[in-house]
């Protein structure tokens, strides 16, 4: 792929999750509107890498309503352009192997870019039917917007707290969090901000 196609794909993407951020009535986003639409001024080409999650994006996008439904689309339509990546490795032994076979997350603006910025990290998480994501933490603070699917979130301290499209999770720098999803494929958008955007969660 020439420079100017993934610049373009890239920019689709990126108007896609600012338009998404700036407009959704969810509260929870409050905190981070801000932040992300003064992300920065500079762009880097970042080599697609495909993930067996990206196939996922399908049936997401299919169930997800309208509300949610054009951020996925525009991702669909340029999922082969992503960079689609995991946090975890088997080695690491913090995650189960069927999250390993079945989640991944496309980063468009944060410290790997492609829209570089180091005070702010946004982009879409997917997850397959029936996966338990552990609790974990980092310093960053975080919302996560549930684009498609369900999932049920355990927020230390609280009782789980059921959530589906159109509807927000934020949470707090350093508090554990984690979430069960539902049974069909479950599709985030998250934003970070604060702390090392690049920091691998700890457990407990």
């Amino acid at each position: 792929m020439d420079e100017a196609t993934q610049r373009a794909a890239d920019q689709a993407v990126l108007d896609a999750v600012l338009s998404f951020a700036a407009t959704h009535p969810a509260p929870e986003l409050d905190p981070f509107r801000d932040a992300l639409a003064g992300w920065g001024t500079e762009w880097q080409p970042v080599p697609p890498a495909g993930l067996a999650a990206a196939s996922l994006l399908d049936d997401a996008t299919r169930a997800a309503p309208p509300a949610t439904r054009a951020l996925l689309d525009t991702h669909l339509a340029h999922r082969g352009t992503r960079c689609w990546e995991q946090s975890y490795k088997a080695a690491d032994n913090v995650v189960g192997a069927d999250m390993l076979a079945a989640y991944g997350f496309a980063e468009i603006v944060g410290r790997r870019g492609p829209f570089l910025s180091e005070t702010v990290r946004a982009g879409i998480g997917l997850w397959g039917p029936g996966i338990a994501y552990p609790r974990h933490f980092h310093r960053a603070e975080e919302v996560y917007v549930v684009l498609s699917g369900s999932a049920a979130f355990a927020l230390e301290g609280d009782p789980l707290l059921p959530r589906g499209p159109g509807e927000a999770v934020h949470v707090t720098p350093s508090r554990p969090h984690g979430f069960t999803t539902g049974p069909a494929p479950f599709a985030v958008f998250y934003i970070w901000k604060g702390g090392d955007l690049r920091e691998i969660s700890s457990f407990r």
